[in-house]
């Protein structure tokens, strides 16, 4: 059941790409959050299938509620383009909220597995390196971030945080849960750094390549972490 949750995702994925990717519709609102619902759906299959990973599931299930919420707010932007800056605020929040669950579900379970407490400065480095990155990039890339500046600083700590988080799970425990997430966490900021221009620098970044990339990243990136559930870690000896 689980493979056909994330197949049917990849059907409306592809409904999604064919119809928003030169102009955003209504129709393809619809379409992107049936592809949400069904990351959701293989979550909770994979949860049912394993109900000893009950913390881990729970806590990254919470996270991909909280990224189809951060997706229907920023649909709103399109539907309505007169109250788009509240509409992106809310994206932002429900999308960091969501990582700020997937962290934690990845160091509790790792710690299992061979994950030391000790090393968890080297992503919390890394998701400053890039967050400053971002900053001062914003001039070189022709970005205006505005009054979103401080918003998107606070949002690349957590999202790289995250993307160094399940690096560093992934190389302490050699997992195939966390190789998942850690896949995941990549893909999660290919997305974001290519959605970043998208919406705050110049028009012709706004390709139907660069929406493609970003949508496809995004979406590999919550199936991965909604698949990672139903990979049980063998213990360490």
């Amino acid at each position: 059941m689980i493979y056909a949750s994330i197949a049917i995702g990849l059907v409306f994925f592809v409904l999604f790409v064919i119809k928003c990717r030169k102009q955003r519709s209504v129709g393809g609102v619809f379409l992107k959050n049936a592809i949400s619902a069904f990351f959701i759906i293989t979550a909770v299959i994979a949860l049912v299938k394993q109900p000893s990973e009950f913390r881990y599931g729970i806590l990254i299930l919470a996270g991909l509620v909280f990224g189809m919420l951060g997706d229907i707010y920023l649909d709103q932007k399109w539907v309505y383009p007169a109250d788009d800056k509240k509409y992106l605020y809310a994206g932002f929040i429900s999308f960091a909220i969501g990582h700020l669950f997937y962290i934690p579900a990845i160091i509790l379970d790792a710690r299992n597995y061979g994950l030391e407490l000790k090393y968890l400065w080297i992503p919390a480095l890394f998701a400053a390196f890039v967050s400053a990155f971002v900053l001062i990039s914003e001039k070189p890339t022709k970005q205006h971030f505005g009054e979103f500046k401080i918003t998107v600083m606070l949002y690349g700590l957590v999202v790289a945080g995250m993307a160094g988080t399940s690096i560093l799970a992934a190389v302490c425990t050699k997992q195939p849960r966390f190789i998942c997430c850690a896949v995941g966490g990549v893909m999660f900021l290919i997305s974001d750094l290519i959605l970043s221009p998208m919406y705050f620098g110049p028009k012709e970044k706004n390709t139907p390549m660069n929406f493609f990339i970003n949508h496809l990243t995004y979406y590999i990136a919550q199936y991965l972490l909604a698949f990672s559930i139903s990979l049980v870690p063998a213990l360490v000896s």
